[in-house]
């Protein structure tokens, strides 16, 4: 059971105020009348991109933004239980790119209709997220599927969940969370109050006192309240709440569609990475750059790489090429492991695995196949569909 060292709780709540500093473009504000532009018309609501949309080339130029976040060690003070975080990294942290967030207020509800996955990891670790003196960045949002709430969570129904993000913190991953459940039926999210521990302290009136008892009488009592994730001294309960929501809407609608996309792994000493593409980014994502690499026997190829529709002469005779995806699309690249899977090569992902995970010291060692182990085999599982 994941529990809070209470000695460090100054120290988390320091690192919990910044939790949200990289969204905070989108202040949640009482609705408002739409901005004019100068021409007198109103402008269109934008659309929250997490990153800038990047090419095929300039991921392989910034591997390392992604890696240096991955590899870090779990920091020991973190909220989630190490195989679970050994887990989600044998899983893969998977990169949108690029993921487009809408954020719809609070009035979002999960797609019931799609898979609900066990486990799900997004990075947001990229150039612009790098930690300043000021400033932690989120670099993971993640959430794990649950067989039941542990005993410390209030009740409610629906499927549970433990969703929270990890950051960075003096060259260690600092991993967070809170409890939620999505409803079977209408797909509405519930966030869950926890039984939290209070301290008291009643200094001493007296000297009889003082002799009795010390300079003052401490006590605890425990009472229910909103997860300690939420605590945030920019932002409301509710506000945290809200862009919990959509955070975790959006990273179930992107991950829930992972079957109809290109994605590619590039795997290096253990750790695995996997980008996604849309299919209708395929052309832009994968356009014609000069890359290639040598293989053994000298011989340059070029990496994989779009091909636009165009026609070809053969003597007098005319043929159309249709678009398509050319070139080598496994290889080694500045030591990572590249390997670039087509949806239509590919049956199945783990999107599909919906197998919640269960808390309990109830069962037997020899039926127990820990979260660490199963995200390996999620991960090996969407290799082998793809060869």
């Amino acid at each position: 059971m994941t529990t809070l060292a209470y000695s460090l709780i100054d120290k988390v709540r320091s690192f919990i105020n910044n939790l949200f500093k990289h969204f905070r473009t989108t202040d949640i504000k009482p609705e408002t009348k739409p901005e004019v532009s100068v021409a007198g018309e109103p402008r269109k609501p934008r659309k929250y991109n997490k990153e800038k949309r990047q090419d095929f080339s300039d991921l392989l130029d910034h591997l390392e933004h992604t890696f240096d976040s991955v590899k870090l060690p779990t920091m020991h003070e973190s909220w989630l239980n190490k195989d679970s975080v050994i887990g989600l990294k044998k899983l893969g942290v998977h990169v949108p790119n690029p993921w487009v967030l809408d954020w719809k207020g609070d009035n979002r509800v999960v797609d019931i209709t799609k898979p609900i996955p066990a486990m799900m990891c997004i990075s947001h670790a990229s150039e612009e997220t790098i930690n300043t003196a000021n400033t932690f960045y989120t670099k993971m949002c993640f959430a794990i599927k649950m067989k039941k709430l542990p005993w410390h969570v209030e009740y409610h129904t629906g499927t549970p969940f433990q969703f929270g993000m990890a950051f960075d913190v003096e060259g260690k991953m600092f991993w967070v969370h809170m409890y939620l459940t999505v409803n079977r039926t209408s797909g509405q999210i519930n966030f869950c109050n926890e039984l939290k521990v209070r301290t008291h302290v009643i200094p001493a009136r007296s000297s009889h006192s003082r002799k009795a008892n010390g300079k003052a009488t401490i006590f605890h009592t425990r009472a229910w309240g909103a997860s300690t994730y939420f605590e945030d001294n920019t932002r409301t309960i509710d506000e945290g709440k809200t862009i919990a929501q959509n955070l975790f809407v959006g990273m179930h609608e992107w991950w829930s569609e992972r079957d109809n996309r290109w994605n590619v792994v590039v795997k290096k000493n253990g750790d695995r990475v996997t980008f996604g593409v849309n299919n209708d980014q395929t052309p832009y994502y994968f356009k014609d750059r000069d890359k290639s690499i040598r293989t053994p026997s000298g011989q340059a190829k070029k990496i994989v790489h779009y091909v636009k529709e165009h026609d070809r002469k053969y003597g007098e005779k005319t043929t159309t090429i249709k678009e398509h995806i050319r070139g080598l699309q496994e290889f080694d690249w500045a030591g990572y492991q590249c390997k670039v899977i087509s949806p239509k090569l590919q049956s199945k992902t783990s999107a599909q695995f919906t197998v919640p995970t269960e808390d309990s010291e109830d069962i037997k060692e020899n039926n127990i196949v820990y979260m660490s182990r199963v995200g390996k085999l999620l991960a090996d599982f969407e290799e082998k569909q793809a060869a």
